[in-house]
């Protein structure tokens, strides 16, 4: 017994070879069941893009049917329904906006006493230690010696040795 394809879109198997694929994926009952699977995941905005491009289908004012169905060029939606699409577009937006925008809890007073105890229990010299450390510098990896030293990141005691004098920019 030979290969068989089995398409999911069409729930069919047949023999699997180059022309009966390409016979079957070219198919018009293929075409529409697929086009109706990936519709089934589009967002509110880019179905309301589509729809307000179609003209409306006049067969399907008239009677209310339509013989071609969803695979029709011409839109099924009414004005009302198209209304209520784009709002709901509207709204997908605003949430997605407000999700991106998420603040969390703390407020500046708490987080300006945290930093304040963080740097206040150290000395000077070493108030940076802990906040460097946070960014796992000079990790020295197991192929760090692979690596020429102008590549290396720094390490700790070559952090803490650095003072800039000043950031000013120099004179050009």
């Amino acid at each position: 017994m030979g290969r068989r394809y089995h398409c999911d879109y069409c729930d069919k198997t047949f023999p699997d070879n180059v022309n009966n694929r390409k016979k079957h994926l070219q198919g018009s009952h293929h075409i529409r069941l697929r086009k109706n699977h990936y519709d089934a995941f589009r967002d509110a905005a880019s179905l309301f893009q589509a729809e307000s491009a179609k003209k409306p289908c006049r067969r399907f004012q008239q009677t209310g049917a339509c013989d071609y169905g969803t695979a029709c060029k011409f839109s099924h939606m009414s004005a009302d329904d198209l209304r209520e699409l784009e709002l709901r577009a509207e709204n997908e937006k605003v949430a997605r906006a407000v999700a991106k925008c998420h603040v969390s809890e703390v407020t500046l007073r708490d987080w300006a006493e945290k930093r304040l105890r963080e740097q206040g229990s150290l000395p000077e010299p070493f108030a940076y230690k802990a906040m460097i450390m946070k960014h796992c510098v000079g990790t020295g990896g197991q192929f760090e010696h692979l690596v020429g030293s102008s590549l290396r990141p720094p390490t700790l005691d070559d952090l803490l040795a650095c003072r800039p004098n000043s950031w000013a920019r120099s004179s050009e």
